[in-house]
């Protein structure tokens, strides 16, 4: 509403500005609507600018400058301080100025120099995340967290293979292997993720029995699960399952997940 009245007014004022042999009529009024866009293009293009300085301002007294050699020092040293071992940057780094207020984010992926295979990501900023946060607890708990998970993917015949993976939410938070697994896993956030591979080709309502029957053996497990079943090289259902907070396999009935099957199969992965 506000550009439409300063775009009337600028037309008007335009239209007692006329030049002295100018039309009337469509002549006019294209004459005035081209000077007043004009001057609306001025006014947003001086709009944008100010707003990327502003962007591009840089946050003062923050722990690390704006560039990626200070960042990635202050990084790796809140890791070290942390947990008492030395870490390397192996990749996926960003760096992203959000401005003098929220200043910059610097996250990356990185390893232990004496453990390359054990990845995870770190972030800090130069405001609200001064103390590292990041998901290396994974690796005091992940193959306890993990063996429940693909015992049962074991002996289920419909599942020809598998894949876990215990993941967590990044955290400031110091976990320790003393914290156990049971705390680990009900107050870190964390869980497991596990891929279903099923036979392919089959019909709707036999992925739906078996997708079914897994979803009622889960209830045995003391962690929270993603499941992603897959095949046709498509996953064909997904369950987010907060089994420590009472999962109940009974909410899903078979024709909703042979239905949610049929979809799957129908458009296929997302792109």
């Amino acid at each position: 509403m506000k550009v439409k009245s300063l775009f009337y007014a600028m037309t008007l004022s335009l239209l007692l500005l006329l030049p002295a042999g100018c039309g009337t009529g469509e002549d006019l009024t294209e004459w005035a609507a081209e000077k007043a866009n004009d001057g609306l293009e001025e006014i947003g293009s001086g709009i944008q600018e100010a707003l990327d300085r502003l962007h591009n301002a840089e946050y003062q007294g923050g722990p690390f400058e704006n560039n990626l050699e200070s960042a990635r020092a202050y990084l790796l040293a809140q890791l070290q301080e942390k947990y008492g071992i030395a870490f390397y940057v192996v990749g996926n780094e960003d760096l992203e100025n959000y401005g003098p207020i929220a200043g910059a984010t610097y996250t990356c992926d990185v390893a232990p120099a004496d453990a390359p295979e054990q990845v995870t990501t770190a972030l800090v900023s130069q405001t609200a995340y001064k103390d590292v946060r990041d998901g290396y607890a994974v690796y005091f708990f992940k193959e306890e967290a993990e063996e429940p998970v693909s015992a049962l993917c074991e002996s289920k015949e419909y599942v020809i293979d598998h894949r876990v993976s215990l993941e967590m939410p990044e955290t400031s938070y110091r976990w320790t292997a003393d914290d156990g697994l049971k705390n680990f896993l009900s107050q870190s956030g964390a869980y497991v993720r596990v891929t279903l591979y099923f036979e392919d080709d089959l019909n709707t309502e036999t992925y739906a029995e078996q997708i079914l029957d897994f979803l009622q053996s889960m209830e045995q497990l003391n962690c929270n699960l993603i499941v992603q079943p897959r095949a046709n090289n498509t996953y064909i259902f997904f369950a987010e399952a907060q089994i420590l907070d009472g999962f109940d396999a009974g909410s899903y009935t078979l024709e909703e997940i042979e239905t949610m099957v049929e979809r799957r199969l129908k458009t296929g992965d997302p792109k």
